[in-house]
């Protein structure tokens, strides 16, 4: 068959093949720079292989997770300081306050699974009134006003609400509708257990222990969830336990590498 009785491709066939190229493309651009980075810290060949494999799905997971597993004390040192230099902080865990833009030190932390978490507060601008630890920042914050804690209706207004952890007990005229406190006093009750009053959102109750962190109320404030190099930097800036300690000594190179 001679070169004039090739048939050119469909178009279809050119957008397929475009489309692989591209994906080909974006693999070695991803693959590339985890094989050379791998290759300075003297990974061995299995490892470096699945540090690419780890890659390519989540290039965070190995630039912030197995590579950073692979440095040394030394290279560790280095990175935090970079890193927090970069993010124009003093410390790695501080956050930027999103009111008066001052840095409130010591804002994050990792849990004891290693999650990302609020430090133990009072976690507050040294320039303003915001604290990260705020009710308002809370999973179990119900918002709405005095007068709506009776009803359905719910106010725009965070500023007051309720916990929805925390129960005391309170008169049925400030809990309920109108006309259920009627029927609950008619059978003789005077007072229910509810969710605990908040009338300042932004100052937590003294005895909390249930602070959770939502996302989404964060987003709403203006605070930007910590991405995967700030929680790598914590666990550079966390002194490893005793657990860890130990067990990292027993497990083999396999699972060291493991994320």
């Amino acid at each position: 068959m001679t070169f004039a009785h090739v048939h050119c491709l469909p178009m279809s066939g050119l957008i397929g093949l475009a489309i692989g190229l591209a994906v080909l493309a974006l693999l070695l651009a991803r693959a590339v720079p985890i094989w050379m980075d791998s290759g300075r810290h003297r990974v061995q060949l299995a490892h470096r292989l699945y540090g690419i494999l780890v890659g390519i799905v989540a290039p965070s997971r190995y630039w912030w997770g197995a590579r950073v597993e692979a440095m040394s004390p030394d290279e560790r040192a280095d990175l935090l300081a970079g890193e927090t230099a970069a993010l124009a902080l003093a410390h790695a865990d501080s956050l930027r306050c999103p009111l008066c833009s001052a840095e409130v030190p010591h804002a994050w932390a990792l849990d004891a699974k290693g999650r990302l978490a609020v430090a133990p507060g009072p976690i507050q601008c040294p320039r303003c009134d915001f604290r990260l630890d705020a009710c308002r920042h809370c999973a179990n914050f119900l918002p709405g006003t005095p007068r709506a804690w009776g009803g359905d209706s719910l106010s725009e207004d965070e500023t007051f609400g309720r916990c929805n952890f925390y129960k005391v007990t309170q008169p049925v005229e400030r809990v309920c509708a109108p006309e259920m406190a009627r029927q609950l006093k008619e059978r003789g009750y005077e007072s229910i257990r509810a969710p605990l009053p908040i009338v300042d959102s932004f100052v937590p109750p003294d005895f909390c222990t249930a602070f959770h962190l939502d996302r989404r109320r964060l987003r709403a404030g203006g605070i930007r969830w910590p991405d995967a190099r700030r929680v790598a930097l914590l666990r550079v800036l966390a002194p490893p336990s005793d657990s860890e300690v130990k067990s990292s000594g027993e497990r083999a190179d396999d699972e060291q590498w493991l994320l």
